[in-house]
């Protein structure tokens, strides 16, 4: 129990700070834990999208900033942004598939995804369960096969 609350908070840490590598973490708690795959790699993308929910907001308030404003005064900026934002909106299926893509393969970059949908104002409940149900899918293929060397 203790193991899986260290991996919850390490999943926030390896979200808000990149430098702290989760792959390599859950693997190491899978190791040295009685916990089932499968329950290493649910909490430690439940941290990990945690703290995207922290990257999410921070995109999200930016777009108050004095200097995205002056460059939202361009009417073709504003004109992309708001386009993006209510293609956004309209298709959260869309919105929920690319980010389940994103948390499961990186393709784009779960960390850049979480900053584009702050941004872009996707449902915040759609990126983050398809983010957890990408990123669990994504921990526990690494656990499946560090299960066949550790175990």
């Amino acid at each position: 129990m203790k193991l899986l609350l260290l991996t919850l908070g390490y999943g926030i840490l390896s979200s808000a700070v990149p430098l702290f590598n989760m792959e390599a973490y859950i693997v190491l708690a899978y190791a040295r834990s009685d916990a089932a795959a499968w329950e290493v790699a649910l909490v430690g993308s439940l941290g990990m999208n945690l703290g995207k929910l922290v990257w999410y907001y921070l995109a999200r308030g930016s777009m108050q900033a004095p200097f995205l404003q002056r460059r939202l005064q361009s009417p073709r900026r504003k004109a992309q942004l708001e386009k993006w934002t209510a293609r956004m909106q309209a298709r959260p299926g869309t919105a929920g598939v690319l980010t389940f893509g994103s948390a499961l393969i990186g393709v784009p970059p779960f960390f850049v995804m979480a900053i584009v949908a702050g941004t872009l104002r996707m449902n915040v409940v759609v990126f983050f369960l398809a983010g957890l149900a990408g990123r669990t899918l994504f921990f526990w293929a690494i656990l499946g096969g560090a299960h066949l060397i550790l175990r």
